[in-house]
């Protein structure tokens, strides 16, 4: 958690600022009464501590609150993806990544599976039965794995936001990348690194 990070939830949550406009809030002036956080283009936000401050000991106690509020007015978690993980850390997905990519890649056009393709002569010359069966349905199955894979992705979009991962971040293209080719392999990476996290937190806490 970076006090980067907490600030845009402050301008996002208390005034209603896009994530737009929240990527360039810095804060410009802390008292015992309120924090004034500028947003840039000569917006400015005022955050009031409601009761103020006895001194400026308190602060981290209140700005910990304050994003304690801020994650339920948003609907967020307290665990923030920053980071991807790539699928070559888990054989098995890396696996399943291959596989779905040749399956986009040569599902779609028939003649991949036939005598004279690269793939054909090469190697299923073997199993003609299996090349003319796949030839037949491959754009089927092609036409029901896109709509599926693109709601996988939907699906991960929403779990990225709630831990405050947008398609502002380069890691959330990757996440959604990868989610659109091997699906539901990188939903067990993310789960995992949102597990660790929360390990790492609580943790800290003891």
């Amino acid at each position: 958690m970076t006090l980067t990070s907490l600030i845009r939830r402050y301008v996002e949550a208390y005034a209603s600022q896009s994530m737009f406009q929240s990527r360039k809030a810095q804060m410009i002036d802390l008292d015992v009464n309120q924090m004034v956080i500028s947003s840039g283009d000569d917006q400015r936000s005022v955050i009031a501590f409601d009761p103020p401050m006895k001194s400026l000991r308190e602060v981290r106690e209140r700005v910990v609150q304050l994003d304690q509020d801020a994650l339920q007015i948003l609907g967020r978690s307290d665990i923030s993806i920053t980071t991807f993980i790539p699928t070559y850390t888990n054989p098995a997905h890396l696996g399943l990544f291959i596989v779905c990519s040749l399956c986009f890649l040569l599902f779609p056009r028939q003649a991949n599976w036939q005598p004279g393709s690269l793939l054909y002569d090469n190697v299923l010359y073997h199993v003609p039965r299996f090349a003319n069966f796949v030839a037949k349905v491959g754009w089927t199955i092609f036409v029901f794995m896109v709509p599926i894979h693109a709601t996988e992705c939907v699906i991960m979009a929403r779990k990225l936001a709630r831990h405050g991962c947008t398609f502002l971040d380069a890691v959330w293209w990757k996440w959604v990348g990868t989610c659109f080719i091997e699906g539901v392999a990188s939903f067990a990476r993310l789960n995992a690194l949102i597990e660790e996290k929360r390990k790492e937190k609580a943790a800290k806490t003891h």
